[in-house]
């Protein structure tokens, strides 16, 4: 890509969009995503510092870091900021949108108050599943943790649903890197499962069936873990006695629709 196309499409990205438009903000987002992963390495390190990579966040920013995730995860998981990521992550997923220019935008456009920290529960989830990205307890820890802390009671029905979806897709394609993390994420899980919200009440609950890949091990995850914690007797009572008056049962009913499902198929 010239020069000049480069310099185009920055200055489309930068024109300020019209009432505060999100979708135009999406879209902008996408186009610098797109124009990082088409670019030279070095000409993709500056606009990924400048514009990604920053802890000074916006909307703009983390849109941006999530539409680089999605287009291509190398150039930040495999690069000089990869060390970072993960921390810049966090500090988005702990973002309480505290700039006041930022929150009367938010007023104005009628955007949720969480709007960046929503975003990087987001780009956390798009990092956990992306497989280049580091596998190393210590370096992915801050991130559950960061998860872990949302899921909990007192934030945003929105926020604790995301971070819940996200723990429950990690844990069904990337169960070896959510397994060492269980005692982080389990409690909040659980206490989320009787949760009178119901968008997060069945977020909770499979999340906590994709913990311990319920459908597949059926208790024998879960025993482990309750015979090597040091839970309260009242905590430890009620979750084996949710785990085989509920988990069990929706266990036993994914598995028979899986199988009747490949039976389906397999007597076409």
């Amino acid at each position: 890509m010239s020069e000049a196309s480069r310099s185009a499409v920055l200055g489309l990205i930068d024109t300020d969009p019209e009432d505060n438009d999100i979708s135009m903000a999406i879209t902008n987002a996408k186009l610098l995503g797109a124009l990082i992963k088409n670019v030279p390495a070095e000409h993709a390190s500056g606009l990924i510092k400048n514009r990604v990579m920053t802890t000074h966040f916006s909307q703009s920013s983390a849109l941006a870091l999530n539409a680089v995730l999605l287009e291509s995860p190398s150039t930040l998981t495999e690069s000089a900021f990869a060390d970072d990521l993960p921390e810049v992550i966090c500090q988005g997923m702990a973002s309480k949108n505290v700039s006041c220019t930022l929150y009367d935008f938010c007023v104005h456009a009628n955007i949720q108050e969480n709007f960046i920290s929503d975003n990087c529960v987001l780009a956390a989830g798009k990092y956990l599943l992306s497989e280049t990205r580091s596998n190393d307890f210590e370096t992915i820890k801050p991130l559950f943790e960061g998860l872990a802390n949302l899921i909990q009671p007192g934030n945003s029905v929105d926020t604790r649903r995301l971070a819940l979806v996200v723990v429950r897709t990690t844990s069904r394609h990337h169960m070896d890197l959510v397994r060492p993390h269980l005692p982080l994420l389990a409690p909040p899980v659980f206490a989320s499962v009787r949760d009178p919200v119901i968008p997060v009440k069945l977020a909770a609950e499979a999340a906590f069936m994709a913990l311990f890949n319920v459908v597949d091990e059926e208790g024998k995850v879960f025993d482990k873990y309750i015979a090597s914690q040091d839970l309260a007797p009242n905590q430890k009572r009620s979750m084996q006695d949710y785990f085989k008056r509920v988990a069990l049962r929706l266990g036993n009913t994914a598995r028979e629709r899986m199988m009747n499902e490949r039976s389906g198929v397999l007597g076409r």
